[in-house]
């Protein structure tokens, strides 16, 4: 079978080629064009007759778990969770020490990876359970009027509501279902692959729906998993066997995720593309436990990433120390295949292609982060229509982590009154409720946060010792702020521009059916 090769042209060499081509057959041979242009014609040449190797457009195959943490086996050092199949894959692939999503929720952590801005530039998208603004296109939509074959199934963007400029339900693109409970969604990318445009390279995403709450009680003990297979309990948390076994039912989600990676990547060797396909499997934020899914410390933004393709990283089997962020993946997925996303009407990309790290060959900085948060879950503190959120932002560089809490004397998890709803329902959060106010770790996982936060991650990787007012740590402490602020203000960031208030009066689809502000039901303390 001939091979096909890719030669990425710029948009003005596309342009200067078109339009010698044309005078070509006009008026005979080509005039000038550009060196850069002429070496790499010749090189697709010398491709073509002497079968020199040239990456050819790959597929993407993008798997996402639904808050998961870095608790992904042996590519992460984590015993009691087992995951053969990530694990062959990181093996086989490269593994990102320092990936981050810039939000911990689910619909804006989603939004920043369609559209390679971070939630802060989405206006209502900024926000959990959002209308999600029509202005802003996703690459998956430019991939498909690109002509790439865009396939889907399981959770892609949500919660909240999503519609284009005139009214009709929006899918990004990715039309496929939300198979909830399916487990082996082999199947679906198998029917995919099948029915799909030969000769056309695909992109597909697969949601899962794992390690989401609720688990079944004790699922973990079950599996045969014991408390004392634990190696760490962050310090956040009591270490006793309501934690333990809690996290251990959490395990056993996270291994049914990993089936679900091995059965997609078995439909995917089985379809003969597998070489040629750059798989990506990671997680939209941290684990749905108190202090981690929705606040701004670095175990809610630091996610598991694993990238592999046959045909395409150099030196696999690699570590990468690299900062990446999700607003990276929208660039690098467009210059794979060749399209323009500006082109094709998205909004200006804040992220940046990570192509260079696969090929082992950096070309760009990579030594910081920006995160953040506005509004998690609605009406958690009266004072908007859709309740007020906690705006925060934060920036990771080097070990370092410095936050800044916009809004200190609000409740981080939402008000009491309204039961820390920022916060999951679990065994963990309803034993951190029952030990009361006066207890440190019921005020770590609700309890209220000065304006400046600063941890460093080597010493202190669960976040506990705040150093903002350390004397020793001045001058880092104040340089990390101003780096912070004027990255902000380059984003247009609203929240540093004096509008920041615009992000609490966003409605939410949720309040159609939430009503009035109520008292949640407290779940009652497990021993």
């Amino acid at each position: 079978m001939a091979k096909k090769y890719r030669i990425h042209l710029s948009a003005e060499e596309r342009d200067q080629l078109q339009a010698e081509c044309r005078f070509s057959a006009k008026c005979g041979p080509m005039r000038f064009v550009s060196v850069r242009l002429m070496y790499k014609l010749l090189v697709l040449l010398a491709a073509c007759f002497l079968d020199v190797a040239v990456a050819a457009t790959p597929n993407i195959l993008f798997i996402i778990a639904d808050d998961a943490s870095r608790h992904f086996g042996e590519a992460y050092g984590c015993s009691w969770v087992k995951t053969p199949n990530i694990d062959k894959l990181a093996r086989s692939g490269l593994v990102f020490d320092n990936a981050y999503t810039p939000t911990s929720k689910c619909a804006p952590s989603r939004a920043a990876i369609l559209t390679g801005r971070n939630p802060w530039q989405l206006e209502e998208a900024a926000n959990h359970q959002p209308y999600f603004p029509s202005k802003f296109i996703a690459f998956s939509e430019v991939l498909v009027k690109a002509g790439i074959n865009v396939g889907s199934e399981g959770k892609t963007w949500g919660p909240g509501e999503a519609k284009l400029a005139d009214g009709t339900v929006r899918n990004f693109g990715l039309s496929g279902k939300d198979a909830k409970g399916n487990h082996n969604p082999g199947e679906a990318l198998t029917a995919f692959l099948k029915a799909k445009q030969p000769e056309k390279p695909f992109f597909y995403w697969f949601g899962s729906h794992n390690p989401h709450r609720a688990y079944k009680p004790d699922s973990g003990i079950a599996a045969g998993k014991k408390p004392s297979d634990i190696h760490h309990v962050p310090a956040y948390w009591p270490d006793n066997e309501t934690v333990r076994k809690d996290m251990l039912d959490y395990a056993v989600e996270v291994e049914t995720y990993d089936s679900e990676v091995g059965s997609l990547i078995a439909a995917l060797e089985a379809s003969g593309d597998a070489r040629n396909t750059l798989i990506i499997v990671t997680s939209d934020h941290g684990m749905p436990f108190p202090r981690v899914k929705g606040h701004t410390y670095d175990e809610a933004h630091h996610i598991p990433f694993i990238a592999t393709w046959a045909e395409g990283i150099a030196q696999p089997g690699r570590r990468v120390a690299d900062f990446i962020s999700f607003i990276d993946l929208a660039p690098t997925f467009l210059e794979l295949f060749g399209v323009d996303g500006a082109a094709n009407g998205m909004s200006p990309i804040t992220g940046q292609s990570f192509t260079d790290l696969l090929r082992n060959k950096p070309e760009k900085s990579r030594d910081f982060v920006v995160i953040g948060r506005e509004r998690n879950d609605v009406l958690t503190r009266p004072g908007s229509p859709a309740g007020l959120g906690y705006p925060a932002r934060g920036i990771r560089e080097g070990t370092l982590l410095y936050i800044h809490n916009f809004a200190a004397d609000r409740w981080p998890c939402g008000n009491p009154d309204t039961g820390f709803k920022d916060t999951d329902a679990s065994p963990t959060k309803a034993w951190a409720e029952a030990a009361g106010e006066s207890d440190p770790y019921w005020q770590h996982a609700f309890g209220k946060r000065p304006t400046e936060q600063l941890f460093d991650i080597a010493s202190d990787p669960d976040c506990v010792k705040n150093l903002a007012d350390d004397p020793t740590f001045t001058v880092k402490r104040q340089a990390l702020h101003d780096k912070l602020m004027a990255e902000l203000k380059r984003q247009n960031d609203p929240r540093v521009l004096g509008q920041g208030d615009v992000f609490d009066q966003y409605l939410s689809p949720r309040t159609k059916t939430e009503g009035k502000p109520k008292k949640a039901k407290k779940l009652k303390p497990l021993p």
